[in-house]
């Protein structure tokens, strides 16, 4: 079974938990259209929205302290990955009562191709996978534009052998922070779990397969008013189509005020 993990932010650190479920309502709603039924989507968060879901969702609820004081999304690198990186470590345990093959993170607010589950699926290598190409996508635009390297971008990028992550054996379900942080190496909890730039290369070093998916995979948003970097990106050149409207779900949405 393939498995689709997120976390949200603590509802202290975003300017409107409201528009968080939101925009999370629209991410699962592009997520749950895979071509395959075999999957799981899991949502790792301080409080469940108040959001219409499709039933292969399910949510998980932390007692995890907000991250930050600020009461705002652009906290710091550190606080984001912490808190990214600790929700990630909490799904994937909850995760065994499923033993997944593949594991998938992605950004609450992102747009995935409905090819995915479908293609890793029918490959007898079984490997890692990383999205190469993807769209970048501005909030309040009618375009999309290209983007290479897409998982060196945007954390809704790689896709992983269960097995190959460090899960601790000593962890039971709904762990604390305390107790993630105690039994997780702090290098790997904030850069591979909560980041995502270095996490092909650190799996490559340990000798594990990944490649790049040989489609576009995923749709990075920018500029929805909680993205946690607060970047926007620049106008688009590539027209939404009906084909990639119904691939990833995806239609253009109003500029935030």
């Amino acid at each position: 079974m393939f498995l689709f993990i997120t976390s949200l932010r603590h509802p202290t650190n975003c300017h409107s938990y409201e528009r968080v479920g939101h925009l999370l309502e629209n991410t699962l709603r592009s997520v749950c259209n895979q071509s395959s039924d075999c999957f799981k989507v899991l949502v790792v968060c301080n409080q469940i929205p108040d959001i219409n879901v499709n039933q292969c969702v399910e949510f998980l609820e932390v007692d995890f302290p907000a991250p930050s004081s600020l009461n705002q999304p652009q906290t710091g690198m550190a606080a984001i990955r912490i808190d990214r990186g600790s929700k990630y470590m909490a799904g994937l345990i909850y995760a065994r009562r499923y033993q997944p093959a593949f594991v998938m993170f992605f950004d609450a607010d992102d747009y995935i191709s409905n090819r995915i589950v479908e293609h890793v699926d029918s490959q007898p290598d079984r490997c890692g996978w990383y999205i190469d190409r993807g769209y970048r996508y501005q909030f309040g635009d009618t375009q999309l534009s290209h983007l290479s390297d897409f998982h060196h971008h945007c954390g809704t990028g790689i896709i992983y052998p269960y097995s190959t992550l460090d899960i601790p054996a000593k962890l039971t379900e709904k762990p604390t922070i305390l107790s993630i942080q105690a039994h997780t190496e702090e290098k790997y909890l904030k850069n591979i779990l909560g980041s995502h730039r270095a996490a092909v290369g650190f799996h490559q070093s340990r000798g594990y397969i990944f490649k790049p998916l040989p489609f576009t995979g995923a749709i990075w948003v920018l500029g929805n008013g909680e993205n946690h970097s607060g970047s926007c990106g620049n106008p688009g050149d590539i027209p939404i189509t009906e084909e990639i409207s119904a691939e990833f779900a995806f239609e253009p949405a109003l500029p935030c005020e």
